[in-house]
């Protein structure tokens, strides 16, 4: 659903986004052209293998990047959150989307137009010199994931993601709504072996759970367990 916009310059993600490196015309310029959409829980923000179409910013809210398998099990490549960008790396290499982004929670998002996105890349190297560290931070953080999920055993894997999700949170009381189902896909296993290990977690006060939502209690027994290896 379409709606009025924030102002870009007095956006509060702004400081979260690589747009905090853009200057007062290029600002401007991304605020005229723009467009911002609203998403419900559970709705598509953009479906893997379509070719796209622009660059997305959110606004407000959570999204789940997520690929399926060949067995067409579902498995979420990362948690995106405001200020963050979608879609840019299909936008660079000319190809259709390698994964689907979808709605964790009511979301605002914001749609950049690429003509205005490649503009920045080729006019401002500032803008330029941190998506390529976004780009590569976001690699090696897929080979830390990729080498979790070979060495970890899963427990250690679901405190890692908790700690993860919780300092990320944009929440007030950095909780964690994720799903039992969401958390894992997340971490490469089943959602009963998830509602096992959060049941344990929650049994020895580690976390606590009310009306769905997970806050961390003993973060330094979380971060312990999470550095558990098999």
């Amino acid at each position: 659903m379409k709606l009025a916009g924030p102002i870009c310059r007095n956006c509060k993600s702004r400081g979260q986004s690589l747009f905090s490196f853009c200057q007062v015309a290029e600002t401007e310029q991304i605020n005229a052209h723009k467009s911002t959409q609203w998403f419900r829980k559970g709705e598509y923000i953009f479906v893997e293998n379509t070719p796209p179409a622009a660059l997305y910013c959110i606004n407000s809210g959570t999204v789940k990047i997520s690929k399926l398998s060949a067995n067409g099990k579902e498995q979420i490549v990362r948690i995106a959150h405001e200020g963050n960008f979608l879609g840019y790396r299909s936008l660079i290499l000319k190809s259709r989307y390698t994964y689907s982004a979808v709605a964790l929670e009511e979301c605002r998002i914001c749609v950049i137009p690429k003509a205005d996105f490649f503009s920045l890349l080729r006019n401002n190297n500032d803008f330029y010199q941190a998506l390529m560290e976004l780009i590569c931070k976001e690699a090696d953080e897929a080979e830390a994931k990729l080498s979790d999920l070979a060495h970890k055993p899963v427990k250690s894997r679901i405190a890692e993601a908790l700690l993860l999700l919780a300092n990320s949170s944009t929440d007030e009381e950095h909780t964690i709504s994720l799903t039992r189902e969401d958390l894992a896909s997340f971490v490469g296993t089943v959602k009963e072996t998830a509602i096992r290990v959060i049941s344990e977690l929650r049994d020895a006060n580690i976390i606590s759970i009310e009306k769905r939502k997970i806050r961390i209690l003993n973060p330094q027994m979380l971060t312990h367990i999470s550095n558990v290896y098999d």
